[in-house]
């Protein structure tokens, strides 16, 4: 009897450990055949609520795992992307409260850390994010979402300095702003080198190095240094913005693949004409047979960069000289601004498309302490300019040559008083002053006017917008 008895416990034990495991590795079959057919059904439209169903979870592989009471993305997932303000998110964890943290998918601009010091709580990165009260040129990125107090809580960001980069437990400092960087610790947790957050960029990340004034960064190989400045000038390296959905966040459409990221603003209809002017920065359309990206708007102009350098006739990179005698930006003949404005765009089929706008050229350097003000303090006129440092995704290098070598090009901005030395952008996210009689690709930035309209796409790299009509 006692010998049936243990008998029928052991297979009753047997049989609930075989059905958990059927259970789990069933749902994980169906989970990975609904995301390899790109749709994944479910019940609820609530984020938060979808992604920590016990289908979307994992224990020791790339995806969303339980921590505590919270929730992180570790490894490569290939299910955490969400489209938010023209851009592409990568989530990465959901806290106590249901609040979703994510990061974006590339780096968005090329700036300094700051004039002195490491803290992050006066740093220019903080002021680039968010607006700054009674600090006129701020919030760069912040002025650029969609509806942010709708849609997202001040974002938890842990500032403590560190001895060396290593995973440490607990913070002390914690700084809470719409928009932030990821820390050290968080790098490290979502597996570091081996993660998503690896993206083969230089980017910061919000964590000073104690008793040094430096701040550890993330570099193009996906491992963590700390040579944020040299003796002349500070390091710009790569921002990729961190921002917190709020917990009540309902979807609209996706299923967080890359190609069909979640969505929770509303989606543009097919079929449907939209006027350039009023689509979101980081949205895509094709002028002139190039793809161009929006950067920004003026007085109801759209500003765009070119998905390229230009190339001659043969497809080889066109390299030019800034000027022989000053790297300031202007429309003097021998000047790279009299090209773009008079040479470059002689033989476009539609050049009336092309409006004048600000390009702002002033100096960018230590000695006026990187401030955006002493950047917009020189303006130019003009149809077509360069990339402008504080710009968004103007400063990316991401094409390479016939050699695979990246390919580095001019901005519109010059170094140091000398006037003789422009910024130049170099592959890994980086930035390099050079003198303006050499050569270097060109990538061009143009204004369309306000009344052009676009359709036949999606706004993305892939499918851009095209030009239907311009309203007269």
């Amino acid at each position: 009897m006692k010998k049936f008895k243990l008998g029928a416990i052991y297979m009753i034990v047997s049989a609930i450990f075989l059905s958990s495991c059927v259970a789990y590795y069933g749902a994980r079959f169906v989970y990975y055949y609904k995301v390899s057919k790109g749709t994944i059904v479910q019940t609820t439209t609530n984020l938060n609520e979808i992604l920590t169903q016990p289908v979307n979870l994992v224990v020791d592989t790339d995806g969303l795992q339980v921590d505590g009471k919270e929730y992180i993305y570790r490894g490569n997932p290939v299910d955490n992307y969400v489209y938010y303000s023209g851009m592409l998110w990568r989530m990465m964890g959901i806290d106590e409260a249901g609040n979703i943290k994510m990061i974006t998918e590339e780096t968005v601009s090329v700036v300094p850390w700051g004039y002195e010091g490491n803290d992050y709580e006066t740093s220019i990165i903080r002021e680039y994010l968010n607006p700054q009260e009674g600090k006129e040129y701020t919030g760069v990125f912040y002025q650029m979402l969609d509806n942010p107090e709708n849609y997202l809580v001040p974002t938890k960001m842990c500032a403590d300095k560190l001895k060396e980069a290593t995973e440490v437990l607990g913070c002390k400092i914690v700084v809470e702003d719409y928009v932030g960087l990821m820390d050290v610790n968080e790098y490290f947790f979502a597996n570091g080198v081996e993660s998503y957050l690896n993206i083969g960029t230089q980017q910061w990340t919000l964590t000073g190095k104690e008793d040094d004034g430096t701040i550890f960064h993330i570099h193009s190989l996906g491992g963590v240094g700390n040579n944020s400045e040299s003796t002349t000038d500070k390091y710009s390296y790569g921002v990729r913005p961190v921002i917190t959905l709020k917990a009540n966040t309902e979807i609209t459409g996706g299923n967080g693949l890359k190609e069909t990221p979640y969505r929770f603003t509303p989606l543009m209809e097919e079929g449907k004409t939209y006027a350039l002017n009023e689509l979101e920065a980081g949205t895509y359309f094709k002028y002139e047979n190039e793809v161009w990206r929006i950067v920004g708007f003026e007085e109801g102009k759209t500003k765009a960069i070119m998905m390229g350098v230009l190339r001659d006739e043969n497809g080889e990179v066109i390299l030019k000289e800034y000027g022989a005698n000053t790297a300031k930006f202007s429309l003097k003949k021998g000047n790279l601004g009299y090209y773009l404005n008079n040479d470059y765009i002689k033989n476009f089929e539609h050049p009336e498309y092309l409006a004048t706008g600000s390009f702002y050229v002033g100096e960018f350097s230590y000695d006026s302490a990187y401030a955006l003000e002493e950047v917009k303090s020189t303006v130019v006129e003009a149809k077509v300019g360069l990339p402008q440092i504080y710009d968004l995704y103007t400063i990316n290098t991401f094409e390479k040559d016939e050699n695979e070598q990246e390919i580095a090009y001019w901005t519109c901005n010059y170094k140091k008083s000398s006037e003789r030395l422009a910024w130049v952008a170099r592959s890994g996210n980086w930035l390099f002053g050079d003198f303006s009689d050499n050569e270097y690709a060109v990538r061009p930035v143009i204004y369309l006017h306000e009344n052009i309209q676009v359709g036949n796409g999606d706004g993305s790299m892939e499918t851009p917008y095209e030009i239907m009509e311009v309203i007269e």
